[in-house]
């Protein structure tokens, strides 16, 4: 009885097709410290050559 009803809770979760049930755009899933919107990437390379052409100017 109990492995009867073990046997249709496993069939009633089961996934036949493991790729059925994923979805999304198949791009790997990255940590959100390590997004940037490309604003935010054109901000940080603006301040980066703004830093490089002070430390120029310094010496």
């Amino acid at each position: 009885m109990v492995r009867s009803l073990l046997s249709r809770l496993r069939d009633w979760i089961a996934v036949e097709d493991a790729d059925e049930r994923l979805e999304g755009s198949g791009e790997a899933i990255t940590s959100p410290q390590h997004r940037r919107s490309p604003e935010a990437e054109r901000t940080l390379e603006e301040a980066k050559k703004r830093a490089d052409e002070r430390r120029n100017e310094e010496r």
